[in-house]
């Protein structure tokens, strides 16, 4: 039996940990942004609320990577997370006041934050040569907890009521968190204690830098449409609950394949990653500006189809080759460092893209989304220029 065969218990009880742990953060975010509208909340403040979810994770994945790094633990930062979604999401049950729901939703990202460990932690299963590949599974099992959270979160909605959205992402949460007691950890030995010396030795790396602008232009835009006002477009054109859900539902699968196809071709030698990404930031911009220019629900599931696929290439591109020059004992610091900076793209695009909506409309905010999309192309050339990865890894 292979070291990899003795290993893939442990890597299943993850993987399901890491389903509900996204199925938590996910559930009610399909319809938030019509279920806030019909609050009386300003797009300004749902901008605000849905930037929120980013603005923690800016400020908390540096720290804590480095933190992982230097106590040389991971799993006791995976429970922390997993714990606080539960709560955020239920939290969330309880109220209607908008600042008390930036706050729950703020915490989520506190949660998300953790991620930077779920993805340290499941490379440390592998070795260096399997990175890319592997990260692209585990971005699947990602995808496939967004996409089953939207669905069911939209149902529930439809069927009970949007408040209940939240205790379902509670009960998910509750699960991950049991899950997560059985997570077996695999840190490295640390020899050497991370040092402000060795951790600017780490954001100098032009690959790791390059990777997060771009993640960056990633973020805005699909945290401006697919999440947080493309569902506001499909309610404006009648779009009901349970249909928000299947909107949703429609944005992952395209990502969950292009997750996949990307784990296959980026086992060959050469693949350019300049074309790669480039090619998804075309997505973004054509999906972004279906909208504005046909408004009807037939646009909106396109448009959505388009974004959700170019969003699984390019995120599988970006996690898969961020870290591919740091060393080991490095690499929570180095993925804290990434997940931080484009999490500034996450707070930024819906709070730029909510003031164009709430002071010129709806479709002026999806062309702000297509201007990010077409930086994020132009980026991907200035940045990544003719480089070709491969096993080898730039």
């Amino acid at each position: 039996m292979t070291q990899e065969n003795e290993k893939r218990p442990n890597i299943s009880i993850f993987l399901i940990c890491t389903f509900f742990y996204w199925f938590a953060l996910y559930s009610y975010v399909p319809t938030m942004t019509p279920y806030l509208a019909d609050l009386g909340i300003s797009f300004t403040m749902i901008g605000l609320i849905g930037g929120s979810y980013g603005f923690s994770q800016m400020l908390l994945r540096v720290p804590l990577g480095v933190l992982s790094d230097k106590l040389g633990k991971r799993k006791v930062f995976i429970i922390l997370g997993v714990m606080i979604t539960a709560l955020s999401s239920a939290g969330m049950f309880f109220t209607h006041n908008a600042y008390i729901i930036l706050a729950m939703r703020f915490f989520a990202g506190v949660s998300a934050s953790a991620w930077v460990i779920f993805t340290v932690l499941f490379m440390g299963y592998y070795d260096r040569s399997m990175h890319a590949s592997r990260m692209s599974y585990l971005f699947m099992t990602n995808g496939m907890g967004l996409m089953l959270a939207k669905f069911l979160g939209g149902l529930i909605a439809d069927k009970f009521g949007h408040e209940y959205s939240f205790l379902l992402g509670g009960g998910a949460g509750f699960i991950a968190l049991i899950l997560g007691f059985f997570i077996t950890e695999k840190a490295p030995e640390i020899k050497e204690l991370p040092t402000l010396k060795s951790l600017f030795g780490v954001i100098k790396n032009k690959n790791l830098m390059a990777m997060s602008i771009l993640g960056v232009f990633l973020q805005m835009v699909i945290h401006s449409t697919v999440n947080t006002f493309t569902p506001q477009a499909a309610s404006e054109v009648g779009a009901d609950l349970m249909q928000l859900g299947v909107l949703s539902t429609v944005a992952s699968i395209p990502s969950i394949i292009a997750s996949f196809i990307c784990g296959k071709l980026f086992l060959r030698r050469n693949i350019n990653v300049c074309y790669v990404v480039a090619f998804s930031f075309l997505l973004f911009i054509i999906g972004t500006l279906i909208i504005p220019f046909t408004a009807s629900m037939f646009a909106v599931y396109v448009s959505t189809i388009i974004l959700g696929f170019g969003s699984g290439i390019c995120m599988s591109a970006l996690l898969g080759y961020c870290t591919s020059t740091v060393d080991e004992k490095r690499r929570s610091s180095a993925m804290g460092f990434f997940q931080a900076i484009y999490g500034f793209g996450m707070f930024a695009g819906p709070v730029i893209v909510g003031l164009f909506v709430d002071r010129t409309g709806l479709s002026s905010g999806f062309f702000a989304a297509g201007a990010f999309a077409v930086i994020g192309f132009i980026l991907a050339f200035v940045l990544l220029g003719k480089s070709k990865v491969g096993n080898n890894l730039l």
